[in-house]
C-alpha cells in the first residue's frame, strides 16, 4: 500500500495540476483574508444575510449599513478564523481535481489495470487512493485556515491575544471539520471508483450543489424540509465554525452524520470496485 502511495505522490508532484490547484487556493485565501469578502457558500455569511434581510424588513437603514460594513471589513487574524472556517467547505471543491490526479488518471491511462495485474489486491489499491486523497485534503484545509490567519495578521494585525485558548479553539474547529472533510473524501472516491471516467466531474459537482438548492426550494413549499439541512455535509462543515456555541449533542450529531457518510461511501465504493471489470 505504501508503495502505491509513494508512486502516486511522486507522479502528482511531477505534474502541474497540484500546483495550479494550490495557486487557486491561495487566491481564494487572499480574497478572504485581505478584502473581507467571502468566496463560495459561507455558513457565517448566511447569518449576516439573515440579519440584513431582517434589517430591511424593519426599515433600519443605519443597521443595514453597519452590518454590510462589518461583513466586508478586512479582518484581523482573530476575526478571519470565523470567515475562513465558516467557508472551509470551499475545500471540498478542490477535492475534484485531487481525486482526478490520484484515481481517475489511473483509470484513464490504464495504470490501474497494470497495477492490479502486477499482483496488488483491490483492497490495498482502493485504500491507498483513499488515504492519499485524505492527506491532500487535510493539507489543503490546513493551508486554507492557517494561511488565512497568517495573511490577515500580517496585513491587518492579529487583533487579539495569541495564547493557548486561541490555539485550542482553532484546533477544535479544524479537527471537527477535518472529520467531515474525510467523509467528503470518501464520497468523492466512491464516485471515482463507481464511474472511473470524466463523468465523475459532473456527478461530484451535483453532489455538492444540488442537495442544498433542492432542500432550499422544497423548504419554500414546506418548512419541514429545513430539518433535512441537518444531514447535508457542506452545511455541517460550516456549522463547526461555531463549535463553541454548539451543545455536546449537536456536535455528536454532526460527527455521527460524518461517520454515516464514511461508512456508506467506503463500503459501497469498495463493493463496487471489487466486482468491477477494469479496462
Amino acid at each position: 500500500m505504501m508503495n502505491i502511495i509513494r508512486a502516486d505522490t511522486y507522479r502528482i508532484m511531477r505534474g502541474k495540476g497540484l500546483y495550479i490547484s494550490l495557486a487557486v487556493l491561495i487566491v481564494v485565501i487572499a480574497l478572504i483574508s485581505l478584502t473581507g469578502g467571502t468566496v463560495g457558500m459561507s455558513y457565517g455569511g448566511m447569518e449576516v444575510l439573515d440579519e440584513s434581510i431582517e434589517a430591511i424588513a424593519n426599515d433600519s437603514t443605519e443597521q443595514l449599513s453597519a452590518e454590510r460594513s462589518a461583513a466586508f471589513r478586512a479582518p484581523t487574524g482573530t476575526m478571519v478564523v470565523n470567515k475562513a472556517t465558516s467557508s472551509s467547505n470551499n475545500v471540498l471543491y478542490f477535492l475534484l481535481p485531487l481525486v482526478i490526479f490520484v484515481s481517475i488518471a489511473d483509470f484513464s491511462s490504464g495504470g490501474a489495470k497494470n497495477t492490479l495485474a502486477g499482483g496488488i489486491n483491490r483492497a490495498k489499491y482502493y485504500f491507498s487512493k483513499l488515504i492519499l486523497t485524505f492527506i491532500l485534503c487535510a493539507i489543503f484545509l490546513l493551508i486554507y485556515v492557517l494561511l488565512s490567519i497568517l495573511l490577515a495578521s500580517i496585513f491587518n494585525g492579529f487583533g487579539g491575544t495569541f495564547d493557548g485558548a486561541f490555539i485550542a479553539g482553532v484546533l477544535k474547529i479544524l479537527l471537527s471539520q477535518l472529520w467531515l472533510c474525510l467523509a467528503a473524501v470518501c464520497v468523492a472516491n466512491f464516485f471515482a471508483f463507481l464511474l472511473r471516467s470524466a463523468a465523475y466531474v459532473g456527478v461530484y459537482i451535483a453532489f455538492l450543489l444540488l442537495p442544498p438548492l433542492l432542500l432550499y426550494s422544497l423548504s419554500l413549499v414546506n418548512e419541514w424540509f429545513i430539518n433535512l439541512f441537518d444531514y447535508e455535509l457542506t452545511m455541517n462543515i460550516g456549522l463547526m465554525a461555531n463549535i463553541g456555541a454548539l451543545s455536546g449533542g449537536e456536535i455528536a450529531k454532526s460527527m455521527l452524520i460524518g461517520a454515516g457518510y464514511i461508512a456508506a461511501a467506503v463500503i459501497g465504493g469498495f463493493a463496487i470496485f471489487k466486482k468491477a471489470e477494469i479496462k
